[in-house]
């Protein structure tokens, strides 16, 4: 099971990475159409979802925060699960594999799941409310806000996860007297 985890993490690593690289190309577009002077890359009959009736400008500047924000908060759970977080090491490898763990359960729990639980619920009706009004942008930009806002809780609720199993984790360390820690 660990494996396979270790393993999910990695590909939504990935994916985060790709969604940083078609960063690079929708500024390149949004560049480009500056140059030529374009507000309207392409102009549709049928209104589409998230895009609306067109691609101008400002919907390239929508989908560039779409995009870091998805990188970002899908980022955030899978970094804590395979421990390639901050921290200051240079203080955590003069202790001992035991105390290690004993310090992240404690930061876990003291720290890490009030914070990310007590931001859960605002969190979700932030994006609750983008959905229930219709959100959109004035400036024809992204329709469909709620998609952006919605990576938020789903981000939290993710790291959430997360923490309960590290915290589980440390736990049965402590007690077997086994440490992740070399």
């Amino acid at each position: 099971m660990h494996a396979f985890i270790n393993q999910l993490c990695r590909w939504v690593l990935n994916l985060c990475g790709l969604f940083l690289l078609l960063i690079a190309f929708v500024i390149g577009a949004g560049v480009l159409m500056h140059l030529l002077g374009l507000s309207q890359l392409v102009k549709f009959d049928n209104p589409y979802w998230l895009l609306g009736r067109g691609i101008t400008f400002n919907s390239l500047m929508g989908l560039q925060i779409l995009l870091f924000t998805l990188a970002m908060m899908l980022a955030i759970a899978p970094v804590m699960w395979l421990d390639r977080h901050v921290r200051v090491d240079v203080f955590h490898v003069r202790f001992s594999p035991r105390v290690r763990t004993a310090i992240e359960l404690v930061g876990h729990l003291a720290l890490g799941l009030p914070f990310f639980v007590l931001l859960s619920q605002p969190a979700y009706r932030f994006a609750e409310r983008a959905y229930v009004t219709g959100e959109r942008s004035t400036d024809g930009g992204l329709n469909d806000l709620y998609v952006i806002k919605a990576a938020l809780p789903v981000g939290v609720a993710l790291f959430v996860v997360v923490l309960v199993l590290l915290v589980a984790i440390h736990l049965w360390r402590l007690v077997v007297g086994r440490s992740r820690h070399a």
